[in-house]
């Protein structure tokens, strides 16, 4: 598996910047990340485009922003809006393409020949039909770098739907329909969207921190539960659910089932 295309910056709306920490805070709503973003964009835009100008303002950015979720994950404060309609979020305000050809990277968290050459994880774990899927379906900055770097949520929904179809599911069957293409929004969506979320936990998605504060996939208790695992649970998962009951459990899942089942009836099951 490979991408044939640039996952950061792929157009037609989707662009990330989660290698750089964007959504690495107990609070990563969409309206806090805009707020955060705005904020380092207006402080670092205006500066003169020089390391001592860039380097005081990364300092002061770091100093006022909450701890990280996880501490080993770093948060560059270089990250920010690339377009005069904040629709673009990426790494970084120092570029070249961004300052008009000095290169400031160096003064973020990572030095500019790592930002250069680092590959995202994603972009060899994912078949480039199913990144395709989440570029078009996951249409703006929030939604798309959610599901992007969330390999193991994308596989277990398509994984889930196949079963609901009793047979292989080709990505591109669903780009050629605009309503499938909808419904996997709406599936994918549950990232931002899905009610009832444990957030004053400490977990981004499938993960949570171990004692040391690194991040540490999650596991169902299904003796503390009282339930066997179905096939909904990785992607329950993924959505960040602690369920702490049966209850619970049997909700999300609920969730994700009638989301998939959306996507199966476009598609004529």
């Amino acid at each position: 598996m490979s991408v044939s295309f640039h996952l950061c910056q792929p157009g037609r709306g989707a662009s990330c910047g989660a290698c750089c920490g964007l959504y690495n805070f107990r609070d990563h709503s969409r309206a806090t990340l805009t707020e955060r973003l705005a904020a380092q964009t207006d402080a670092v835009r205006p500066l003169p485009k020089k390391p001592e100008a860039y380097q005081a303002a990364a300092r002061a950015l770091l100093e006022a922003r909450t701890p990280p979720l996880f501490p080993a994950v770093r948060v560059c404060p270089l990250l920010g809006f690339l377009d005069a309609e904040r629709t673009q979020v990426g790494c970084c305000l120092g570029h070249p393409k961004v300052t008009g050809g000095v290169d400031l990277r160096d003064c973020g968290v990572y030095r500019a020949d790592l930002c250069e050459t680092f590959t995202c994880p994603s972009f060899t774990w994912l078949s480039d039909a199913q990144a395709r899927l989440v570029q078009a379906a996951c249409a703006d900055w929030y939604l798309y770098g959610l599901v992007i770097t969330d390999v193991e949520f994308v596989r277990g929904c398509l994984r889930l739907l196949e079963w609901e179809l009793a047979g292989p599911v080709d990505p591109q069957a669903l780009l050629a329909r605009s309503e499938a293409l909808e419904a996997v929004r709406q599936l994918f969506a549950l990232k931002e969207t899905a009610p009832d979320r444990a957030t004053h936990a400490a977990v981004f998605g499938r993960f949570t921190q171990d004692t040391e504060g690194e991040p540490v996939s999650r596991t169902l208790d299904y003796a503390a539960l009282g339930a066997r695992a179905a096939p909904e649970d990785e992607v329950v998962l993924c959505l960040g659910y602690v369920p702490t009951d049966l209850e619970t459990l049997t909700r999300a899942r609920e969730l994700v089932r009638t989301h998939v089942r959306a996507v199966a009836l476009t598609l004529g099951a």
